[in-house]
């Protein structure tokens, strides 16, 4: 069972340093990395690192979002990662499974809390996406898992409201310097930030990634 916590910005471990956009920006330029392509870098460090053992695969699909298409023209969102909702019970039917319940979205951003009309309403139209999964109609809650910077010190409000009305999980990892030595860095555990969408199901979610495997951009 994962415990139910408060929002907060976790580390691995004490020692760690929550990892901003802008040191994140100097660790990839010490490396030869150009900064039009640290945002593409902290995305595959996050889906292939958060789940130790379990990389999450690369999403190169397209999802239709009426709600996004009514706020901006855009008929749809693509997640960088998408993974299964897994019910496991103690009753008859054992094991469910509901494809692409699960939402991983990474962010290297800074002056943002990711509401919903951030990047022309994307994060408005994963929450729609989400909310019409057979997962829903079935009971059951679908998750979207933000992958940050520190710079996301919290998820809107907004967002946070949006998402539990619509009865889906949000859940939050950063990046997090380790040192020494330089540049290695590690995501932190995915930590859940509205629990109530989960009260009454009997379901006790965890799994959604972190503490990461550590390693370098």
């Amino acid at each position: 069972m994962t415990p139910f916590a408060v929002q907060a910005q976790t580390c691995a471990n004490s020692s760690q340093t929550p990892l901003t956009k802008s040191r994140l920006d100097q660790i990839a330029t010490n490396q030869g990395i150009s900064l039009f392509e640290v945002g593409v870098k902290f995305e595959r460090f996050a889906l292939n690192t958060l789940k130790p053992g379990d990389p999450i695969a690369p999403n190169g699909r397209k999802f239709k979002s009426q709600s996004r298409e009514n706020k901006v023209k855009i008929p749809n969102v693509q997640p960088d990662g998408v993974v299964p909702l897994s019910i496991i019970t103690t009753f008859p039917p054992f094991f469910r499974q509901f494809a692409d319940a699960i939402f991983y979205e990474a962010k290297a951003v800074k002056g943002t809390l990711l509401p919903p009309s951030h990047q022309d309403y994307q994060i408005l139209g994963f929450l729609d996406v989400l909310s019409g999964n057979p997962a829903r109609a079935a009971g059951e809650n679908p998750a979207i898992v933000f992958m940050t910077t520190s710079d996301v010190r919290k998820i809107s409000k907004k967002t946070v409201a949006e998402a539990s009305s619509r009865r889906i999980g949000i859940w939050h990892s950063i990046g997090c310097e380790i040192t020494p030595p330089f540049g290695n860095i590690q995501m932190g555990q995915a930590i859940l930030i509205n629990p109530g969408v989960y009260f009454g199901s009997g379901r006790f979610p965890r799994g959604y990634g972190g503490p990461g495997t550590p390693g370098r951009i």
